[in-house]
């Protein structure tokens, strides 16, 4: 698929059928996230890959994590089941899940730098998806940011989950993405 309509044509979609994504895709869309341009060369990035039954790691943990935080809340006792289990079904909402951390930097600035890249990464991982027909969705959200989950993940200071990527096979009609053209968000400085 040429790039440029690669880039016009994605979408984020968040209905998947269960599928299982064979690994050699799984693999080239990693690869694809590693030559994300990043300042020097830092390749800041860690890939978690939750695939079949190994999203039920994933499941215990956001499972886990919405009981700590209906409890520290003060969320009505009747009410906690219902969310901890709306929690843990989100690891199933694809047939894989990929988390993408963000290793710090040596300073402020090559920490930024390397969240940047992370992000870049994340671009090149749903476009080779996109590419392999298969669907993508980036999401975070407050779980991506507990330190429960950073504890989860075995993050150090600085390091960030930028992504929880659900990546299948599209279970939906894609429809055309409005979007505003790029003249409407330029201004131009000539001399």
């Amino acid at each position: 698929m040429d790039v440029l309509r690669a880039i016009e044509t994605r979408r984020s979609i968040g209905r998947v059928r269960q599928d299982p994504v064979p690994r050699e895709d799984i693999e080239l869309v990693l690869e694809s996230a590693v030559h994300a341009p990043n300042h020097k060369i830092t390749e800041p990035w860690r890939f978690h890959v939750f695939v079949g039954r190994g999203r039920g790691e994933l499941a215990r943990a956001r499972a886990e994590l919405a009981l700590r935080m209906a409890e520290a809340e003060g969320e009505e006792e009747d009410l906690i089941p219902g969310r901890v289990s709306r929690e843990r079904k989100k690891a199933f909402r694809s047939p894989l899940v990929v988390a993408v951390i963000s290793r710090a930097g040596r300073d402020e600035v090559e920490t930024r730098e390397n969240y940047a890249a992370c992000c870049a990464a994340v671009q090149n991982m749903q476009l080779a998806a996109h590419a392999r027909g298969l669907a993508c969705m980036w999401r975070t959200g407050p779980v991506a940011y507990h330190p429960f989950m950073r504890e989860f993940f075995g993050l150090g200071e600085g390091d960030e989950i930028v992504a929880y990527l659900y990546i299948g096979y599209p279970d939906v009609d894609l429809r055309p993405r409005r979007r505003r053209p790029a003249r409407e968000h330029t201004t131009w400085h000539e001399g």
